[in-house]
């Protein structure tokens, strides 16, 4: 089977594996997110490398037969200006200008495609998930950072010089919380996964170590831990430092989600990205909010569809994208 390999660049971890025409993803390696670009490089490097080493084996093993990539395909988070070469506007990646598709097809020796990783996501839950061909689909992901993909017509939605889908940097509140990127009051400054996390440990403390954990590390899911450990707790308590964090981004994701429907008016959303996955029960009042605070031509026939591929779905998306695989689309 012919194959892509594919990555799913994120703000906390990276995810590479091969991509086949009949959508299986094999031999998958994760690398956690470093802040520096000379490591975040190598690391992606390694990890690229590795999978090209492993592919017999790993078919052999699995009974498969799959082809040597025919070409590299990548979901990141940022802004990929229209010539495909970098990923800017990314304030959780260390890639700010890199040349990143050069570097790639000068080490790897095959076409390099870059796509923003929120649309990426939308094409590969349109192609394969729940929400196979409802069009227009929208795919929201919460993850470290927030961005969306809007599948619109058969193909995903670039915008003027293809900078659509950065619904995070939007304003919540003007003068709010500094948002990573820098400027002040953005969605992602209150319910992306990277805000919530440095305001659990800025509000409530480092979360104490084990004899097994040199440093424990807060997370989205630890976050709802706490809040939920003691319900009615102290707003001066952890837990209620935590309930307060979470009331404030569960008010803004509601909020963002309930605008872009209205805005899109789409047939069907995919929730995705690891805030979701950290913090199950987000999605019903997502949902619910959205029934309700919107007019009914807005919410009637409206599905939200459960992610069916996760991460998978942006490597479907990313492979997709690189036109190797499968036909366009548009073209469908």
């Amino acid at each position: 089977m012919r194959t892509v390999l594919a990555g799913d660049i994120g703000g906390t971890k990276c995810r590479f594996a091969l991509v086949s025409s009949d959508f299986g993803v094999h031999s998958a390696q994760r690398v956690a997110t470093v802040r520096e670009t000379g490591p975040f490089i190598d690391g992606l490097t390694q990890a690229l490398r590795g999978i090209l080493t492993q592919r017999e084996s790993f078919a052999e093993q699995a009974g498969l037969e799959l082809d040597a990539p025919i070409a590299l395909g990548f979901g990141t988070a940022g802004v990929i200006p229209v010539d495909g070469s970098s990923v800017n506007y990314a304030p959780n990646l260390p890639l700010e200008g890199f040349p990143l598709a050069q570097y790639l097809r000068d080490e790897f020796g095959l076409p390099v495609t870059l796509v923003n990783d929120g649309r990426a996501s939308a094409w590969g839950e349109y192609l394969r998930g729940h929400a196979a061909s409802k069009d227009p689909l929208l795919c929201l992901f919460v993850g470290t950072g927030i961005g969306i993909g809007l599948i619109v017509d058969g193909k995903p939605y670039g915008g003027g010089s293809n900078a659509a889908g950065e619904i995070g940097h939007t304003v919540y509140r003007p003068g709010g919380r500094r948002c990573p990127c820098g400027r002040l009051g953005h969605f992602e400054a209150y319910c992306g996964g990277r805000a919530i996390t440095e305001r659990a440990l800025a509000e409530i403390g480092p979360l104490p170590s084990s004899a097994a954990q040199a440093e424990a590390r807060w997370t989205v899911g630890r976050v709802v831990e706490v809040a939920e450990s003691a319900p009615d707790a102290a707003p001066d308590s952890n837990p209620g430092k935590a309930q307060r964090i979470l009331t404030e981004a569960a008010e803004a994701v509601c909020a963002l989600i309930s605008n872009c429907c209205v805005l899109l008016n789409p047939r069907a959303v995919v929730l995705g990205g690891g805030v979701l996955a950290g913090w199950p029960a987000l999605r019903e009042r997502i949902i619910e909010h959205v029934h309700t605070e919107t007019n009914e031509p807005i919410h009637a026939d409206l599905e939200f569809v459960e992610s069916m591929g996760g991460s998978d779905a942006i490597l479907w998306g990313a492979a997709a994208a690189t036109g190797a695989l499968w036909t366009p689309l548009a073209a469908r």
